[in-house]
């Protein structure tokens, strides 16, 4: 992962968003807008160069111990959710 420590808390602060997304229940946010949240998210990081997908998957995976549960699993999950795998990964 980068040493940069300005990409760390962006990314973590992604993260987290995103984790809350996908996690919170339908009280707290319409289930609709949580998905349209993602689905954007998803489309943009996914549209990277793939240099740059890889080094963010890395990143990530990197991260996500530092995660408590259930963000970590989502974490985890997170490179290959978010289209920055290639299929050969």
């Amino acid at each position: 992962m980068s040493d940069d420590p300005v990409f760390a808390v962006v990314l973590d602060s992604l993260l987290e968003c995103l984790a809350f997304f996908e996690l919170c229940d339908d009280g707290t946010l319409h289930p609709d807008i949580a998905v349209q949240q993602l689905d954007g998210a998803a489309s943009r990081l996914s549209g990277l160069e793939a240099a740059d997908r890889a080094r963010l998957a890395a990143a990530i995976t990197a991260r996500a111990e530092s995660f408590q549960p259930p963000y970590r699993q989502f974490v985890e999950d997170a490179p290959e959710a978010f289209g920055l795998l290639d299929e050969d990964d």
